[in-house]
């Protein structure tokens, strides 16, 4: 038995010699860490293609966020209201659908108007009178 309990002991430490070692090395198509150069762990370096970084390609300089509020009868599902658009130059990066803080107004859809620049959403007013919801659209160049 005691010979058996050495087993387990050394073949515990290797296991978990060889977990270290291998949380040492990056998985695979992630950059090694002196490839990142100035940048967080797991992080590509500022301005790397795809990235977001200063002067970078696809670099956001600055957003803005609009909004539109839409009046919906008591019992009625508006599925395709618009936001306010995007001003020029600023394109459409995201949106979001607010049904203000009533829990009887559902969001039943939401997605990019990308033609019209804007955010797209559907509410259903579940309650017994008439209900105003809001769309913002988050625009950026």
């Amino acid at each position: 038995m005691k010979g058996s309990t050495k087993l387990v002991g050394i073949a515990l430490a290797s296991a978990l010699s060889t977990a270290s070692v291998a949380q040492q090395t990056s998985p695979p198509g992630q950059a090694q860490p002196e490839a990142q150069a100035g940048a967080a762990p797991g992080q590509l370096a500022a301005g790397a293609a795809g990235v977001g970084g200063p002067g970078g390609p696809g670099a956001i300089i600055a957003t803005t966020l609009t909004y539109q509020s839409h009046p919906i009868a008591a019992g009625i599902a508006a599925g395709n209201l618009e936001g306010a658009a995007c001003p020029a130059p600023y394109k459409m990066i995201s949106g979001a659908c607010h049904p203000f803080y009533n829990d009887h107004v559902t969001i039943i859809n939401q997605f990019p108007n990308i033609p019209a620049n804007t955010w797209r959403c559907g509410f259903k007013n579940n309650t017994a009178a008439a209900v105003t919801v809001y769309i913002y659209t988050l625009c950026g160049q």
